[in-house]
């Protein structure tokens, strides 16, 4: 009998954590992920939610409090089903303004310690939640602070679109950047070309209004607010703003503005542009002659020939291999060119 019970919990451990989880509510537990899983979709998830979810009593907090308690304790269901259920029900929360629940309740989630743990996908010895309520609490929270100054923003386009800037500027708060940039994306014409025209005035200096003149010149379609992006631009979005532009303006004005980048822009914001602009532009002569003339240019010819390589017309391949005979620096980018329009061809880097 002993080795029986031995050879269960080596074959189905997932049985063993559901029995020892419905004894011990509180027990944290490692599971196998596909046992999890399967433990939850075993339960209607969506009905103990919906039961719970009440718009008109969640600002009551001793009876959601309540309701919350009896779905983390009830000795039916599995541990994973009851922590699935809770953590949507905790997503689902995000739907509704924040005076809706009570604060207490939203402590409740934030102080939840999950006990649902799977290996990391990544490094299977270490034991991660399944379901991570305290996070999906904490980005409920996120959405209800975004949202809220949004609506700050909006009242500050209405009034004063400098001061708008300047909070911006100022802040710190990543909910209240993207909230103000929410309410930008929002704001009429005339509200969005007053706060480019007072973020453009402070630009120089303050690198950190990338996003917000980003945002502005993709809605407004202004190439001088573009050139100025151009120089002074920096952060982890420009490159998604100057793919924004390519859709948002005609080809022809983009063509001059990447000439623009390579001859103004810091060499970092020229291989962006670069990289962004020339799959629109490949099939425009002038514009292939100049990134086959970078090649020779040390801070940018990298990024020519990594542009050149994308699916490159006969004409570009016939001179970049005239150009990759011998040794010269442009040589050596054409080869680099050709070597890997080779390998995407091929499906891959060739021995």
């Amino acid at each position: 009998m002993k080795n029986l019970f031995v050879l269960v919990l080596f074959v189905c451990p997932g049985i063993f954590a559901s029995a020892a989880s419905a004894a011990d509510p509180s027990a944290s537990l490692r599971w196998e992920r596909d046992s999890a899983m399967a433990a939850v979709n075993s339960f209607n998830i969506d009905r103990a939610v919906v039961e719970i979810a009440n718009v008109s009593a969640l600002a009551n907090a001793e009876a959601t409090l309540a309701k919350l308690q009896q779905l983390e304790t009830r000795s039916d269901w599995p541990l994973p089903a009851r922590e699935a259920a809770l953590y949507a029900f905790t997503l689902a929360l995000a739907e509704l303004p924040r005076a809706a629940v009570a604060s207490e309740v939203m402590q409740h989630l934030h102080g939840y310690q999950a006990r649902t743990l799977v290996p990391d996908e990544d490094h299977g010895a270490t034991l991660v939640p399944l379901f991570n309520i305290r996070g999906a609490a904490a980005g409920v929270e996120n959405n209800w602070q975004r949202k809220e100054f949004a609506s700050e923003a909006s009242e500050l386009l209405r009034t004063n679109p400098a001061t708008l800037v300047n909070a911006y500027t100022q802040s710190t708060n990543f909910n209240q950047r993207a909230g103000y940039l929410d309410g930008l994306r929002q704001a009429d014409m005339a509200e969005v070309a007053g706060v480019q025209q007072a973020a453009l005035a402070k630009f120089e200096q303050t690198p950190e209004l990338t996003a917000v003149i980003g945002l502005t010149t993709v809605l407004t379609g202004d190439t001088s607010a573009a050139q100025q992006l151009l120089v002074n631009g920096s952060g982890a979005g420009l490159s998604a703003t100057l793919g924004q532009l390519a859709e948002r303006l005609p080809a022809a004005e983009i063509e001059v503005l990447l000439t623009y980048a390579i001859n103004a822009a810091p060499a970092g914001n020229a291989a962006l542009a670069i990289a962004a602009w020339w799959p629109g532009l490949k099939h425009e002569a002038a514009i292939r002659d100049l990134l086959l003339e970078l090649l020779a240019d040390p801070p940018l010819g990298s990024a020519a020939a990594l542009a050149l390589a994308q699916n490159p017309d006969v004409q570009t391949i016939k001179i970049l291999q005239q150009t990759a005979a011998g040794d010269s620096l442009a040589a050596r980018r054409a080869q680099m060119a050709l070597a890997i329009n080779r390998e995407q061809l091929l499906g891959g880097p060739q021995p």
